[in-house]
């Protein structure tokens, strides 16, 4: 295609959502956790992957516009670790204030 973007035009949600010392997060637990949907159950689409960062940007914009943003990427974290960072785990509100 030869198209040049601009570094300071691109932005990953990998490193948007990360906190300093932690593990990275996946675009689909991102979007499971996020977005409440699972994406890529049977095979890699890479259209569906640009949309869904697109969303989770759009979402981070939201979050950072409202003043949530830390609060939202603390608690990914937390339910990560308390399912071992697998999707489809359900936990009770109970479970995580532990």
């Amino acid at each position: 295609m030869n198209i040049f973007v601009p570094p300071s035009q691109i932005v990953d949600t990998v490193e948007m959502f990360h906190l300093p010392r932690m593990r990275f997060i996946s675009l689909r637990f991102l979007v499971n956790y996020v977005l409440k949907r699972d994406m890529q159950q049977d095979v890699h689409d890479s259209i569906e992957d640009a949309r869904a960062a697109l969303e989770l940007y759009v979402k981070a914009l939201e979050f950072k516009r409202d003043g949530t943003f830390d609060k939202v990427l603390r608690d990914i974290y937390d339910f990560g670790r308390k399912v071992d960072w697998k999707l489809g785990v359900k936990i009770s509100s109970r479970n995580l204030e532990r």
